[in-house]
């Protein structure tokens, strides 16, 4: 896809110069980043993703206490804390939000005195984050891995002001359309590893009261029953969204600038996902709906070349 709208970029920039138009034009290409995809990085370090079931608690007497949501996402810190709080029988691997690599291809057109107008495709991929790892005794219990991919294409119009003969500062504003989203991809198994915990606790001697409430078994209790099995979830979402940039150009040959900038791009839309796994779709739904923040911050550097 994104080949096809570099062709269609380069097919409108060489009509528009044939129009005979006199104000500079540019070829643009750059890299960049995107950190917290999707906005979750909240969800895969401390906030994790309630499930619609629950689980009772129990005090030492065996006294019922309430109850509590079952996690379809285990937070990274709660796995630390285990991993802490066992000395080691639970370990755990984690990697925080997810950052993304963002190639960009672009035409720009300078009009009038000072403005702009261009049109672009930003394609987004995760390159780091969102993977978590978890084991007990060495056996893998928890394993969830989330991807991301977003393809922007924003139509900006701006103002373009010269502070040096050769350097530019430039601000824009338009509209894009976005079309991506992100899924997650594992197993959550805490449930059998706290159902293993407390038979052995019990095993040991302790009453099952006891055992449920104990403190290692109580930071185990959450997991989705049944487990989640070899889940994979994905949510695809598309339509149109404002966006602005800032930045600045600068040249460095008789046709070629370098430029850096930000663009902000507020693509968001609830989306639809059907998990695969027994656990999931009972944990969760048969089909979920959940807000895609495919937009935010990319922070790009570059080349424009005049043509």
């Amino acid at each position: 896809m994104v080949r096809n709208i570099t062709r269609a970029l380069l097919v409108f920039a060489v009509l528009c110069s044939s129009f005979g138009l006199s104000a500079k034009s540019y070829i643009t290409g750059g890299l960049g980043l995107q950190f917290d995809l999707g906005s979750l990085g909240d969800t895969i370090a401390t906030d994790g993703l309630d499930a619609s079931g629950s689980y009772a608690t129990t005090d030492s007497t065996g006294t019922q206490g309430g109850v509590l949501p079952r996690r379809a996402i285990i937070p990274e810190n709660r796995l630390l804390s285990l991993q802490h709080t066992t000395n080691g029988l639970i370990s755990a691997k984690t990697s925080g939000a997810m950052t993304g690599l963002t190639l960009s291809l672009g035409y720009e057109h300078d009009f009038g005195k000072a403005f702009f107008w261009r049109a672009n495709a930003h394609y987004t991929r995760k390159v780091a984050g969102g993977e978590t790892d978890a084991k007990f005794l060495g056996q893998n219990f928890y394993d969830i891995t989330w991807d991301y991919h977003a393809l922007q294409v924003p139509f900006n119009v701006g103002i373009k002001l010269s502070v040096t003969e050769d350097t530019s500062f430039y601000i824009g504003a338009g509209v894009h359309y976005f079309n991506g989203g992100w899924s997650l991809a594992g197993s959550n198994r805490l449930n059998d590893v706290h159902n293993a915990v407390v038979n052995a606790l019990v095993a040991g001697g302790q009453t099952l009261a006891e055992a449920k409430s104990s403190t290692i078994a109580g930071l185990l209790a959450d997991g989705t029953d049944p487990s989640a099995n070899y889940e994979k979830t994905t949510f695809q979402v598309s339509g149109f969204a404002p966006n602005w940039l800032i930045g600045a150009q600068s040249r460095i040959s008789d046709k070629g600038h370098i430029y850096m900038e930000v663009e902000t791009l507020f693509s968001f839309k609830y989306g639809i996902g059907h998990p695969r796994s027994q656990g999931g779709i009972e944990g969760l739904a048969p089909s979920v709906a959940y807000p895609q923040v495919l937009g935010g911050n990319q922070y790009r550097f570059g080349y424009k070349h005049e043509i």
